[in-house]
């Protein structure tokens, strides 16, 4: 394992030119053909191929009666826990859990719009299954399971799974008690592109397919619910990358914070990034100082140097405007900005998982701010949002024409139908027009499109 050289500074400044030659981590070919391999595997050879992968890569045995967590494990997993750990949980619970409820408000309204004496519905409704994916492996991730659960219950999603790594010691305590408070007793010992696959087309016998996939994992997991996502068969909330913070921060910034704030990033693993932008030298060089002090300190230092020096970066910009464009462009998972002039900031950014004003970013970890930490990596920030009750529901057109409406608008429909080719479209709207005695047309049927002179 690489270590911090104590001779070498564990990062140097770069310039914005630098920064933007260099690439992101992201899932290599031959992981992504392992996973498809994986995946092909689990849905020809069901519960058998999920169990041999169980040992090879685990170096776990499951049999069909101890692949589901027991009812017992989940009921008692409260006291394993310290009270001030199930206290920390009970609050982030309740912060989340706010705010989605907020959400699910506005999310979960219909939209009617009156089309003369017709209407048009946009019917939400909640996902009728999903699967969750809960990391529990070198470390178990509570967190996730309380972000993407509190989540969809709010949404109204009545029947929920969890796959999480199987491990010697058992399903972590944690795990269990969020899954407790949630009400999911569907909790199954398996792990990686294995878990993504078993959810995705079901295990005969043993557990029902699920309509979603979500939650964060390995690259194994990343890659696997892409290949599913990609038959069409399940739909997934994204593929999360190795996860990311920007930190645009001026001169009046504190380097012990933003030292912290990357190293919190970069312990989660070794392709983990953490880059500042600032344009003050000052700052950039007191932060490369607090980093190597801090990192030494840390239980996972190693993990930590190794992604500080591999893709972290410090990066001097001329000013605070070309670290907003450099930011934008990036589209980083998350975005701390440190500044007088931060709300300033927040106001220029528009790609960014989620963006944190004068915020340590680990505190959404955990809930405390009561956003959710499944967030789009990788730039897909500039096209995809953090998991909410939106990624939960359905949407579906419901629409009622009137018979003296499909009358008015037979001819146009079937015009457009002749521009196209499609002579059994234009016949099946002019034969409203036929069909619909009338002599007339009521005038209280007009075009909706306003002729200009």
């Amino acid at each position: 394992m690489r270590t911090v050289d104590k001779a070498q500074p564990i990062l140097s400044i770069k310039t914005p030119e630098q920064f933007r030659k260099r690439q992101r981590p992201g899932i290599p070919k031959e992981v992504f053909d392992k996973a498809k391999l994986i995946a092909e595997d689990v849905r020809i050879r069901g519960f058998s191929a999920v169990a041999e992968y169980s040992r090879k890569i685990d170096d776990i045995r499951i049999t069909e009666k101890n692949l589901k967590a027991s009812q017992m494990d989940i009921e008692s997993a409260h006291k394993k826990l310290a009270l001030n750990q199930r206290r920390a949980i009970d609050e982030a619970f309740e912060r989340v859990k706010l705010v989605q409820s907020e959400i699910a408000k506005i999310a979960l309204l219909e939209t009617r719009v009156r089309m003369n004496d017709g209407f048009i519905l946009f019917r939400p409704r909640p996902m009728s299954r999903i699967g969750i994916y809960v990391p529990g492996g070198i470390a178990p991730l509570p967190s996730s399971l309380l972000m993407a659960g509190v989540t969809a219950r709010a949404a109204g999603v009545k029947d929920i799974v969890v796959c999480t790594p199987p491990r010697k010691t058992g399903i972590s305590a944690a795990i269990l008690y969020v899954a407790i408070k949630l009400g999911i007793f569907d909790i199954y010992r398996i792990g990686g592109a294995q878990a993504i696959s078993a959810m995705a087309y079901g295990i005969s016998g043993l557990m029902e397919k699920t309509d979603m996939v979500c939650g964060p994992g390995n690259v194994y997991a990343a890659a696997a619910k892409q290949v599913v996502s990609s038959e069409g068969i399940v739909k997934i909330d994204m593929i999360a990358g190795p996860s990311e913070v920007v930190i645009i921060a001026d001169g009046t910034a504190k380097p012990d914070y933003l030292a912290a704030d990357m190293l919190a990033q970069a312990e989660h693993g070794t392709n983990s990034s953490a880059i500042l932008l600032t344009d003050s030298i000052r700052v950039a060089r007191d932060v490369i100082k607090k980093l190597e002090c801090l990192c030494r300190k840390l239980k996972r230092k190693e993990i930590a140097a190794r992604s500080i020096q591999d893709y972290g970066a410090i990066v001097l910009t001329k000013d605070i405007n070309e670290a907003i464009a450099m930011a934008n462009y990036y589209a980083p998972e998350h975005l701390e900005i440190f500044s007088n002039d931060a709300e300033k900031i927040v106001s220029k950014m528009k790609n960014a998982g989620a963006v944190f004003v004068n915020t340590c970013e680990a505190f959404a970890d955990y809930g405390m701010s009561g956003g959710n930490h499944i967030l789009p990596t990788g730039g897909t920030a500039r096209f995809l949002s953090g998991l909410s009750v939106y990624d939960f529901l359905t949407r579906t057109y419901v629409e009622k024409m009137t018979d003296w409406e499909q009358k008015a608008v037979a001819e146009l429909a079937g015009t457009f139908a002749d521009i196209e080719g499609l002579e059994a479209h234009a016949n099946a709207a002019r034969q409203r027009n036929y069909r619909i005695m009338s002599p007339f047309v009521p005038s209280s049927y007009p075009s909706l499109y306003k002729e200009r002179i």
